[in-house]
């Protein structure tokens, strides 16, 4: 009886929690999980970013890269030192002859669907650019340029060696176009070559690039556009290229749509919407040409 006694007593002083403070410890829940989901969202949308940011800085780093293997070459008279005139396929020149055929007449030099009716021309930020250089006979143990930008090879009876290559060494010309397409709304950095008809990407989410080319008068280097250089015919005197590209990130990133601009060269690029973009920038030595000046 004692212990019912004594039992009795602790459950009629045991008191639960009134409303109120079970409202102030649902309050006090609810803000430290909306505090840990600010904080998570927050990381989220960093990490996020940082990734786009880390794509965009491997698409402008293959992408300059490439630019720069393929530019430099423009001009390569060949280990045979076949000269060529012009570093870079432009309008005054005309298209492209695709009936070129080579030694013995069963190969054509120019596989016309990839670079046909393709110039250096500028084109309000998605300018064009068309290197032209000699090749070299790949079965040659000296040869340094055997084939185009997609990697394909030029034959030995294509290429600018007297003996085996072209009856016309000054024929063995190889094409390499970049330009920008946008098939389905990407943005692709592409390179077609003369010895493949099929156009090959580079890098994505290049969405502007723009070209402006070295003219060397003496010891002075200015840059101009494709037109200007067109007009003043200095095409002979360049001797470097500057190049800008704009890349954006593969998908939206920004809380809302932003209207900016951005400056490549020379040219003013507006964009809106939630993307990021950044600007990438190079100079690109022509090291063929500057031994022809000197």
């Amino acid at each position: 009886m004692i212990i019912k006694s004594i039992t009795m007593r602790s459950i009629r002083g045991t008191k639960g929690l009134t409303l109120i403070e079970m409202m102030i410890a649902l309050s006090l829940g609810m803000i430290i999980i909306l505090g840990l989901t600010s904080v998570y969202l927050s990381s989220q949308k960093s990490s996020q970013t940082r990734d786009a940011i880390a794509n965009m800085e491997a698409n402008a780093r293959v992408a300059l890269s490439s630019l720069r293997q393929i530019i430099e070459h423009a001009g390569y008279p060949s280990v045979y030192n076949v000269p060529l005139e012009k570093p870079f396929h432009s309008t005054e020149d005309g298209a492209i002859d695709t009936n070129i055929r080579c030694r013995g007449g069963s190969e054509l030099l120019v596989r016309p669907s990839s670079i046909a009716n393709k110039y250096t021309i500028d084109s309000a930020g998605r300018d064009r650019i068309v290197v032209k250089y000699m090749a070299d006979n790949p079965s040659d143990s000296n040869a340094e340029i055997i084939s185009d930008c997609s990697g394909s090879r030029v034959p030995t009876e294509c290429s600018a060696d007297p003996n085996n290559g072209m009856y016309n060494s000054m024929q063995a010309i190889v094409y390499n176009a970049i330009y920008i397409t946008t098939p389905t709304g990407r943005h692709v950095l592409t390179c077609a070559g003369s010895r493949n008809g099929v156009p090959q990407p580079i890098a994505e989410d290049i969405s502007f690039i723009q070209f402006l080319y070295g003219v060397n008068s003496g010891s002075l280097t200015s840059y101009k556009t494709a037109s200007a250089v067109e007009i003043a015919k200095q095409w002979e005197s360049v001797t470097s290229v500057q190049v800008a590209i704009l890349v954006r990130s593969s998908g939206n990133v920004l809380q809302k749509t932003e209207s900016r601009t951005f400056v490549l060269l020379n040219q003013n690029i507006n964009r809106n919407d939630k993307r990021l973009y950044r600007v990438y920038s190079t100079t690109i030595n022509l090291p063929n040409r500057n031994r022809r000046v000197l």
